[in-house]
């Protein structure tokens, strides 16, 4: 729980007590790599914290897997629109990876949310910082091409290298043959 507890310390100000009992919330949940949290049509009720390992947010559009986002290390994982609405998920998400996760539910997230101030400013931040990522890949995609797409990975993430190729190809839109193609001309 250290690396959570660094985390959320990072990014606000809260005195131990509040942060001890904000921890007590979360399990421990370990998921086999090519194992999944939630697939297409199952309910989200957990906020997923990831101590280790990596996960892939996908959907099958057209009998085919299209890669929406990935997630490693020190990052929270969850299918929003699932949680918040109460709907069944649009998408999977799968480890990619053994992956080791500390798990909140929502119920509980909320009753933190209510009772300080603090946990609703961490929310608010974690919000932002994701609705930010995904403003920049919307923008990536409408004015990069491929080349340029993949280049910008390259140096956001130190993950990349971990992200099987026609996952990473589907997530950048473009076939694997198109991915290898950039790859080989990059490293020439």
């Amino acid at each position: 729980m250290d690396l959570l507890k660094e985390y959320i310390k990072s990014r606000i100000n809260i005195t131990d007590d509040i942060l001890t009992e904000v921890i007590s919330h979360f399990e421990i949940k370990n998921v086999k790599k090519n194992k999944f949290l939630i697939r297409n049509g199952q309910f989200m009720s957990y906020y997923y914290f990831i101590k280790s390992g990596g996960v892939r947010v996908y959907l099958n559009h057209n009998e085919k897997e299209v890669a929406a986002w990935f997630s490693f290390e020190k990052n929270f994982i969850v299918d929003i629109a699932s949680l918040n609405s109460n709907k069944p998920s649009s998408y999977n998400i799968q480890a990619i990876e053994e992956t080791e996760l500390l798990a909140i539910s929502r119920n509980d997230m909320d009753k933190l949310f209510s009772k300080y101030n603090e946990w609703q400013e961490f929310g608010r931040k974690l919000w932002e910082n994701a609705f930010l990522e995904v403003v920049d890949m919307m923008i990536m995609h409408q004015t990069l091409t491929a080349e340029e797409r993949y280049l910008e990975l390259m140096k956001k993430s130190d993950f990349f290298h971990r992200i099987p190729l026609k996952q990473l190809s589907t997530f950048l839109g473009i076939t694997p043959t198109s991915l290898s193609r950039i790859r080989n001309k990059i490293v020439r």
